[in-house]
């Protein structure tokens, strides 16, 4: 059904074309040539199983006569820009020129990468559900007063919420970035766009959403587990901090990684490792002098500490109650029993920052430096022609620049190819290359009619 939807077909099997004309006359030509099909056979799966020497044969003389009743009928395709006083007709010659300034790659590439965020329904759906279920489930369990046990209580849950959002911020970035990446790498490749305005657009554009979800899980658990009033605006800031460092993380592991399943395999040592070194767990004096720095690299470590000093400063705890070590009267001494005393929000946000630039940066050299590596495609020994001809009301010559608005500057035009030949460059030297197109394709994509490009594969 859907292949009967084209007007044209231009079939073509290794490197040769088989025939060039309308969809609707493709199983009458085979059946003159012989080749006859059952009625419940599908043309489309008719036509690749057909003799490929004899059908390029035939296909060249057939799409001559093709081509040159076009040109009679004033569709010919123009293989060169000139003036034409007669007929009332543009030529256009295609004039290539350098790709897109690195301003509007990035914005166009930055539109792209937004509009694929918030097409993501399901993604978006599955992280809503995640940030309102630990809200509930972090609300039902903790319920945080002034006594000296919510001290502790108050450790542990700011301590569960960076973990949390530290697992999902990475896992999600690991698990979707290595498969973008095989199929940006071929656009690179492919010269469409720089690598640098890709990876740029990229980390912004995870920005919003991060805010999105992060102020959803807020305004769940701050009322539900009573953490301090007045902190809100600031628990909001450093958690979207703390996910983009995150993400920071796995997009790192994603840029180095050849599979997602590579970078799945370095997801759980470089979590156990974040924890191990969270600033709780080891006291720094006990770590061996070579690996001290990681401290220093902690993600959960300066999540957890940017929380709980917003969340202690400024409180004042009761005296009385269960409590666990010794009385702490005020947030502050509370900080300095986790020796947290001496750190400033602003010292964690220049971290984190650090983090994220590192990160960026690291990433975009590892995204750089591990591109796919493809084949060459020889460079053809004689020129191919590709024109284009627009039937208009003045008589002038016209050269269009490929962008954007050629195809509103040209209106209804039809386009000729001829002679297209490509080899592909094989590694072993003795091996001859290999045909891509051996130079036999002829015919043009006609204005108003869809042209169906068929090979071995169907597609």
């Amino acid at each position: 059904h859907v292949f009967g939807m084209f007007d044209d077909l231009l079939l073509i099997s290794e490197g040769k074309q088989m025939y060039y004309g309308e969809v609707a006359k493709v199983r009458s030509y085979m059946d003159q040539l012989g080749y006859s099909a059952e009625q419940e056979v599908g043309t489309a799966e008719h036509v690749l199983e057909c003799d490929i020497d004899r059908l390029a044969e035939e296909a060249r003389a057939h799409t001559s006569e093709m081509v040159l009743s076009a040109s009679k009928d004033e569709s010919a395709v123009a293989t060169t820009t000139k003036k034409n006083k007669k007929a009332k007709r543009k030529y256009f010659a295609v004039v290539h020129r350098s790709g897109a300034n690195v301003f509007r790659q990035f914005r166009l590439l930055l539109s792209r990468s937004l509009d694929e965020v918030f097409r993501g329904k399901g993604a978006i759906i599955i992280k809503t559900v995640q940030q309102v279920t630990l809200g509930l489930i972090y609300g039902g369990i903790y319920q945080l007063g002034m006594n000296q046990a919510s001290i502790q209580d108050r450790i542990g849950l700011l301590s569960l919420i960076i973990i949390g959002a530290t697992n999902m911020a990475v896992a999600g970035t690991i698990r979707s970035f290595p498969k973008e990446k095989a199929i940006v790498s071929n656009e690179i490749a492919s010269k469409m766009y720089s690598t640098l305005p890709y990876f740029v657009s990229k980390a912004i554009s995870e920005i919003p959403l991060i805010g999105i979800f992060q102020t959803m899980f807020g305004v769940l658990i701050y009322p539900l587990t009573g953490l301090q009033k007045g902190r809100f605006k600031n628990f909001l800031g450093l958690t979207t901090l703390h996910v983009i460092a995150a993400e920071a993380v796995g997009l790192l592991i994603g840029s180095v990684s050849p599979t997602s399943d590579f970078a799945l395999a370095l997801f759980p040592p470089i979590i156990v490792l974040s924890i191990i070194f969270d600033g709780k767990n080891i006291s720094e004096e006990s770590i061996p002098k070579p690996i001290r720095w990681i401290t220093k690299a902690g993600l959960i470590r300066w999540g957890f500490e940017a929380l709980a000093v917003n969340e202690f400063e400024g409180l004042v705890f009761e005296t009385g109650g269960p409590r666990r070590g010794p009385v702490a009267k005020t947030g502050a001494e509370a900080l300095e029993r986790f020796g947290l005393g001496t750190v400033t929000l602003q010292d964690i946000v220049n971290a984190q920052a650090t983090i994220i630039g590192v990160c960026w940066f690291l990433s975009y050299l590892g995204l750089s430096l591990t591109k796919q590596r493809f084949m060459v495609m020889r460079e053809p020994k004689r020129p191919f022609f590709l024109s284009i001809q627009l039937i208009a009301e003045e008589e002038e010559d016209v050269v269009i620049e490929e962008d954007a608005h050629m195809d509103q500057a040209l209106g209804k035009v039809d386009i000729g190819f001829e002679g297209f030949r490509m080899t592909l460059a094989q590694k072993k030297k003795k091996q001859s290359d290999r045909v891509i197109l051996d130079g036999s394709l002829k015919g043009m994509a006609k204005s108003g009619r869809m042209l169906a490009i068929m090979g071995p594969s169907g597609s």
